[in-house]
């Protein structure tokens, strides 16, 4: 059994170092492990300054900035591990995590995904945005995740620590297995950055695999190092690869109905912000969506791309979906996983 590290890397020298320095206590613990850091065009020193200090890294420099997803997909292609872990290069590595995700991992001939819990840099008592203790979503398409609904962050007090199916596994800290990749495909490399591994969770799903949260093993990110999370930008990418997720992934009898309720969705989720002092926010609603329609053609070749993969019908991917409205939940006051799922 082997495994793959692949991080992509932009900037910034003492967040890779640092990374690298958890990552040479894991070798001890694997010794056949390869770290793959992708430099995506990075002008800063920070390669070399990494690669100074760990010889034993890996460098596949790239001559142009590809993004998330483009730089990952060069990883993992480089690379020939069994299982391909996906790390962003802004996180702190508790001990041990890599052999817990691989006792989830290796559990079952069907799991294509496991995802470590992710614990909050800034204060590590509280779950990380980008995926908490493992990503979900509602039957309208919007993600959330164990630990996190909208952009309230639930303290970590243990009750994600068994491990469970989860919908998506967060781009920070992906656990991959080759073979399901092979299958599935890689990365949406249109999406440049955000939402792509939900896209590729979905057809994961679609094609009859399944993910699961490793919380035993435990991701400490900092997150909002490249777009911090209300950055316009980084609001119009997600608007936009939601969209593309959605039309991608479901059959053309959820699209038809889907896609408009988004769209009143989506807007009633800008013009709430707006009146909430955050005007940006509709802008890149708008912006989203017109994008969307002028990249028509390519994402309808992803989705026949998509489509030809599937095994399960929507009605089955549905039973791992919340199966009402997270915004609307949120609106009432919900604030906590838990009270969508009591026991």
């Amino acid at each position: 059994m082997s495994v793959s590290v692949v991080i992509p890397h932009l900037r910034g020298t003492e967040i890779l170092i640092e990374a690298l320095d958890d990552l040479a206590g894991e070798r001890k613990q694997h010794p056949g492990m390869e770290v793959l850091v992708v430099d995506n065009a990075s002008t800063d020193g920070s390669v070399d300054a990494a690669r100074s200090k760990h010889p034993w890294i890996k460098v596949l420099h790239l001559e142009e900035n590809l993004g998330y997803a483009g730089g990952c997909n060069a990883g993992i292609r480089a690379t020939h591990g069994n299982w391909v872990w996906l790390l962003n290069d802004d996180v702190r590595l508790r001990k041990g995590v890599i052999k817990e995700m691989l006792v989830v991992a290796t559990s079952a001939d069907d799991i294509a995904s496991v995802q470590p819990k992710l614990l909050a840099r800034r204060k590590e008592n509280y779950f990380d945005y980008a995926g908490g203790a493992g990503g979900l979503m509602d039957r309208y398409g919007y993600p959330f995740a164990l630990g996190r609904i909208g952009g309230v962050l639930e303290e970590d007090k243990g009750q994600y620590d068994e491990s469970q199916e989860i919908f998506w596994s967060s781009g920070t800290a992906c656990l991959w297995r080759r073979s399901a990749l092979e299958e599935i495909g890689l990365l949406d490399e249109g999406f440049f950055a955000h939402m792509e591994e939900i896209d590729l969770a979905w057809r994961a799903w679609n094609a009859g695999w399944r993910l699961m949260s490793a919380p035993k093993g435990v991701v400490v990110h900092l997150g909002g190092g490249t777009l911090s999370y209300q950055a316009w930008r980084k609001m119009y990418l997600n608007h936009r690869n939601a969209l593309i997720t959605v039309a991608k992934n479901v059959e053309a009898k959820s699209l038809i109905w889907l896609l408009p309720l988004r769209l009143v969705l989506d807007n009633g989720i800008g013009f709430a912000e707006a009146v909430l002092g955050h005007p940006t926010r509709i802008f890149a609603v708008w912006a989203g969506w017109l994008a969307f329609l002028v990249r028509t053609p390519s994402w309808v070749i992803g989705r026949r791309q998509a489509q030809s993969i599937r095994k399960r019908s929507d009605r089955d991917v549905a039973k791992n979906v919340y199966s009402g409205s997270i915004l609307i939940k949120y609106l009432r006051g919900v604030r906590s996983v838990t009270k969508l799922y009591p026991r």
